[in-house]
């Protein structure tokens, strides 16, 4: 199997994707980013090559993608400039961003992805990645959707980098009154304060597979948050002195536990019966979760996916991940069918990970 680069290697995310493809030792892999210093020291310890790459300069990118099969993106790209030469080169290309508009833009390469047999996997990570795996297995059932809600708990106990902090902090908006709403994420667990998020995957799966209403709400995992502090972590998430303070606060204080939870709640008709269908994914720390699943799917990639732009939900099934989640003490709850709320149905027949898939056509852009 031919090298992997993983541009932005050394940092919070994309060192664990590194560290679980060098312990897998299937591929070779190589850390790539602007800074030369901390690429040659996370290569160091991982025992992999290193190089300085620099996405605002294409000057620096041929020579990074020498050898390599497969690029891993572990930043938001401003332009399509990137994805598009990679896609040129006929290689692979995944990215973990939780950005629509990032999302949108390499969708638009797909033309070019399939005239040069290149191949793009989106939406690969807990929320979006897993949360759309599991939304479109809740659905699927429903001949008609009423309601299809997405719910993402995070812990402020994790080590979040300061990328993903200033992230989640860009997209909180004041929320309005009655946006905070309860939501229940475990199968035991208390009711948890939860408001609208722009994750992408809601907007990914009205826009592919015609899944709509679809919402997604966050929750974070703390004693600290309530519906009231909700609010006002909302109204001063743009303020400099508040970020400030929450980045300090976060490396010296336990302000909550490591937990990450997933719960899809759907509601729908079939056949004229009223079908209610709840999934839960409940395990630790988001960036180990998102780094578990990219490094899978990079090691999948190879033979199983056809030229083009796909999403994670395009290409494989909940099924195919349960096996690595598992072994990894993530705890997934799927009812069967006909399960609802509450209920377990009988067991899940699961392809086995990293099962063979037939290259299928966009039924959104291709006939």
């Amino acid at each position: 199997m031919a090298g992997i680069l993983i541009i932005g290697g050394y940092g919070h995310v994309g060192r664990q994707i590194a560290q679980h493809l060098a312990q897998d030792g299937r591929a070779g892999v190589r850390i790539g980013g602007r800074d030369a210093g901390r690429s040659a020291a996370v290569a160091g310890q991982l025992g992999c090559e290193w190089v300085t790459i620099d996405l605002n300069d294409s000057q620096s990118w041929d020579h990074a993608l020498a050898g390599i099969e497969t690029v891993i993106v572990c930043l938001d790209v401003a332009t399509d400039e990137f994805p598009a030469h990679v896609l040129k080169k006929g290689l692979a290309y995944i990215d973990i961003s939780a950005t629509d508009d990032v999302l949108r833009r390499i969708e638009a390469l797909d033309a070019l992805a399939r005239a040069h047999d290149g191949r793009a996997v989106l939406s690969v990570g807990l929320a979006p990645g897993l949360s759309n795996l599991m939304a479109r297995t809740a659905a699927a059932e429903l001949e008609h959707i009423e309601a299809l809600t997405i719910g993402v708990l995070l812990g402020l106990g994790s080590t979040h980098g300061p990328a993903a902090l200033n992230w989640t902090l860009d997209n909180l908006e004041p929320l309005t009154r009655g946006a905070v709403q309860m939501l229940r994420f475990g199968p035991e667990a208390k009711p948890v304060a939860t408001m609208p998020f722009d994750f992408a995957d809601q907007h990914v799966l009205a826009r592919r597979q015609g899944l709509s209403p679809v919402v997604t709400r966050l929750g974070l995992d703390s004693p600290l948050i309530t519906k009231g502090s909700l609010q006002l972590l909302s109204r001063l998430a743009s303020k400099a002195w508040f970020r400030r303070l929450l980045h300090w606060s976060m490396t010296r204080f336990q302000l909550g536990s490591d937990r990450a939870s997933l719960v899809v709640a759907a509601k729908g008709q079939n056949a004229g019966d009223s079908i209610h269908r709840r999934l839960t994914l409940d395990g630790r720390d988001e960036a180990a979760i998102t780094a578990l699943i990219a490094a899978n799917v990079a090691l999948m990639l190879p033979g199983s996916v056809g030229p083009g732009v796909w999403h994670i939900d395009e290409v494989w099934q909940l099924s195919d991940f349960a096996p690595t989640l598992m072994r990894a003490g993530v705890a997934l709850s799927v009812p069967g069918p006909g399960g609802c709320d509450g209920r377990s149905g009988p067991p899940q027949k699961h392809r086995p990970l990293g099962a063979r898939w037939a290259p299928k056509s966009h039924p959104h852009t291709h006939p």
